[in-house]
């Protein structure tokens, strides 16, 4: 069922779609493929960038704070 489901996909993307609709969608699957692969690797292997980022900064702002006390 599933080679059938994949044979119909290709043949309509392939043969029945315009060049200027299909290669949009084939770059815009591929985006959609790289961005997924990156949030994959990115969970596995460690923290999302955008937190450490905030880590760093608000930890700053901690120890000027800090110092400015004393």
């Amino acid at each position: 069922m599933a080679w059938n489901i994949t044979r119909l996909v290709f043949a309509v993307f392939h043969h029945h779609l315009p060049e200027w609709v299909r290669y949009p969608l084939l770059a815009f699957g591929c985006a959609v493929v790289v961005h997924l692969g990156l949030d994959w690797l990115r969970e596995r292997f460690g923290a999302p960038l955008e937190e450490s980022g905030a880590d760093r900064e608000s930890g700053e702002a901690v120890q000027e704070s800090e110092a400015d006390v004393r």
